[in-house]
Order: structure tokens, then C-alpha cells, then sequence
């Protein structure tokens, strides 16, 4: 009798120890860290400009605004905007997909600064995104409510 709970109990473990083996195969591509290649930068606001007032990131990688200036300044770009900033204080933006972002100083409108992010892979997106549409075609038709005259090929009468 013994024998047979011993292999009852090691069927059991063995089983118990496959389902865990299964359960974190499933698990390991869920469980991961933030994008493995995202990046820092850091962009001083000082002698009220941006330094440097345009980069160039990656998708996934964050810019970090350092307010070297005496006077408070607040950033509005497209998706983000900031709460006003004292000096040594910081506001961080990740920006996940490729893009062209003008932000500006809210208080000093006249401070602007562009971030340009490319593909994860540092390649340049298609340019067409965001781009403003072409003007239509000018038309080849004409329409008028004026009554037909010599302009369009009917002779005046005398």
C-alpha cells in the first residue's frame, strides 16, 4: 500500500511541476521591463530659451525640461502640457510613436522649442503624416447663372 501512494505522490508533483513549467512559459513574454532601448535626454530652459531648442529622439524615449531660470516657466506641446516650473524643477514627457512636436513656453510665448521623433529603430517615418492635405485641382468646368454671351461662343444679336 505504501508503494502505491508513493507513485500516486510523485504522479501528482510531477504534474503539479509541469502545469508551473507551463504556466511560466506563458508568463515570460508578458512580463517584461519598459522598452529596452528608450533613452533619456535632458533639455535646460535657461536665459529663457530652450538648450537645445530642437531634438531628436526615438520612439519610446523620454525628454526631461530643467528649469534653469529664475523666472517659472509652463511647456503646451501636442499631448503634453506642463504645471508651472521654479527653478530646479522638472517635467518629463515619454513620447511613444513617431512625430514632429512644436511646444512653446505658455508664459513666454515667444520661447519655442521642436522635438522630432523617429521609428524605434532611428529611421525616418514617412513624411506624409500630419502633413497638410494638397489644394484641390482647379476645376476645367465652368458654371455661371449669367444668361450666354459673346464670351462663350454665342454671337450678339443687332
Amino acid at each position: 500500500m505504501r508503494s502505491t501512494l508513493r507513485k500516486q505522490t510523485l504522479r501528482r508533483g510531477s504534474g503539479r511541476a509541469t502545469a508551473l513549467v507551463v504556466a511560466m512559459a506563458f508568463l515570460v513574454p508578458i512580463v517584461r521591463p519598459g522598452s529596452a532601448g528608450a533613452q533619456d535626454h535632458t533639455t535646460e530652459i535657461k536665459g529663457l530659451t530652450f538648450n537645445p531648442d530642437q531634438i531628436t529622439i526615438r520612439a519610446g524615449d523620454r525628454v526631461t525640461w530643467v528649469n534653469r531660470d529664475s523666472d517659472r516657466h509652463d511647456l503646451r506641446g501636442d499631448g503634453f502640457e506642463s504645471k508651472p516650473m521654479a527653478n530646479g524643477q522638472t517635467f518629463t514627457v515619454e513620447f511613444p510613436e513617431p512625430a514632429q512636436i512644436a511646444y512653446h513656453c505658455i508664459i513666454h510665448t515667444y520661447m519655442e522649442g521642436r522635438v522630432i521623433v523617429l521609428n524605434p529603430d532611428g529611421s525616418t517615418p514617412p513624411a506624409t503624416a500630419g502633413e497638410p492635405e494638397a489644394p484641390p485641382a482647379p476645376s476645367t468646368t465652368t458654371s455661371s447663372t449669367r444668361p450666354p454671351g459673346p464670351l462663350d461662343g454665342v454671337p450678339i444679336e443687332h
